[in-house]
């Protein structure tokens, strides 16, 4: 049972009631990431996020603060990303008032003493750094760039060694003030809690809150007029045992109705030990250990994506097989094996739901970023209503030989004897 209430400053306090938990989850959510920022600044949204750990009003230092939480045997963290900034603490039910008042105070009432932002500027640097011995993630990083080249979204949203290192103290403190307001942040609880001693409490909690203006989002340029011409294959040379390589298309958006029928395709193509591109590579050919398909939605754009971890000397027949298989979805998908991705994407999204977090991030993240919420009833139901005609229609629209792009990190010299085989 959810039962929102928008508070007299603007703040939306979601509560999904959830009586047989032993938990309780409050996710903070603020409309604060990579794109409402300037390139001189990439990474100033994550730089803020870092800093508010490191004392509030209530809690002076960054131990006392994650004491607080640890000691009742909690979990406090956050995270940024490109279209929202979220702060979280998951407690003993008993506990919410705690929990409750530690993220309210950190988010809302942070130090943000200066030689503690040095430190936390030090620590991202490190953060940077360690991104560089990760080639899968560096190969995700490599695909957005091309996807959405010179945008916000297509660079990491921690920033890079020289903007993090350029980003004043004040413009920090600024930039929280101005993106951190009540109309522009979303308060989600879940859990065995009461809705109105829940909306009691962040009431109070923020009557004192000073804020300014956000700033805008910035808007995806469409493809393909985001894509300059030639730039389809990145390749990052790394002496690395295993080649990571990524195949990505233009996807959609959260808005699109389409989406749930991307999402069966996606299922079907790569997520879970049944899926075709498992099976091929890794079941009855060998050639991976790691292979996926995932769809990313953002507020006005999206991706189709697939990457595989492959020994370098088998990148490019692994690359070639997986491009058979995204090909092969236009052809549509068998009824038996529709009604199995049917309904293992229903009962993922439902054993999902069974965690207090899970369930706060369901609400926040649909309120803050569509300024509406689904139930999971209604997703169920959109989900069904799919068709092998909608899976073959999307499928034709979006999986065309002149929107792949292809991204590596591996030991390779050139990108030679990839181009002539980037096609389905």
């Amino acid at each position: 049972m959810l039962e929102p209430c928008t508070l007299a400053n603007g703040l939306r306090v979601l509560t999904a009631v959830m009586p047989h938990s032993r938990s309780a989850t409050v996710s903070f959510y603020v409309g604060a990431g990579a794109r409402y920022e300037q390139p001189a600044e990439a990474g100033i949204s994550h730089l803020v996020e870092h800093v508010c750990f490191k004392g509030s009003e209530r809690r002076r230092t960054a131990q006392q603060i994650s004491e607080a939480i640890e000691g009742v045997g909690g979990v406090l963290n956050a995270g940024t990303d490109r279209e929202f900034t979220v702060y979280y603490a998951k407690v003993p039910a008993a506990h919410l008032d705690l929990a409750l008042d530690v993220v309210l105070d950190l988010v809302l009432r942070p130090l943000f003493d200066g030689d503690e932002l040095e430190k936390e500027r030090r620590v991202i640097l490190e953060e940077l750094a360690m991104v560089e011995d990760h080639p899968s993630q560096l190969v995700e990083l490599a695909l957005d760039g091309l996807l959405w080249p010179g945008q916000a979204l297509g660079r990491d949203v921690a920033g890079t060694p020289d903007s993090v290192r350029s980003i004043p103290r004040d413009r920090a403190v600024s930039y929280r003030r101005d993106h951190y307001t009540p109309d522009n942040a979303v308060l989600a609880v879940a859990g065995a809690v009461d809705p109105q001693a829940v909306v009691d409490i962040v009431q109070a909690a923020t009557e004192r809150w000073d804020f300014g203006n956000p700033g805008p989002r910035e808007q995806a340029a469409s493809w393909p007029d985001a894509q300059p011409a030639g730039r389809r294959i990145g390749l990052r040379s790394k002496p690395t045992e295993q080649a990571h390589l990524m195949v990505g298309l233009p996807g959609l958006s959260l808005e699109d109705p389409d989406r749930y029928a991307l999402g069966l395709l996606t299922g079907v193509l790569g997520e879970g030990m049944s899926s075709r591109l498992f099976v091929e590579l890794r079941e009855e050919r060998a050639l991976v250990y790691d292979v996926q398909a995932y769809a990313t939605q953002l507020c006005d754009t999206g991706a189709l994506s697939i990457y595989l971890g492959v020994d370098p000397d088998n990148a490019l027949p692994a690359m070639e097989i997986a491009l058979h298989e995204l090909g092969r979805m236009r052809q549509g998908v068998p009824p038996a094996e529709l009604a199995k991705i049917r309904e293992y994407t229903k009962g993922r999204m439902l054993l999902n739901l069974e965690d207090t977090r899970a369930v706060s991030a369901w609400y926040g993240g649909q309120a803050l970023l569509q300024r509406r919420m689904q139930s999971v009833e209604e997703i169920i139901a959109a989900i069904d209503a799919v068709t092998d005609d909608d899976l073959v229609r999307v499928a034709d629209a979006l999986i065309r030989d002149e929107r792949l792009h292809l991204a590596l990190v591996g030991p390779f010299e050139t990108i030679d004897s990839f181009v002539p085989a980037l096609h389905l």
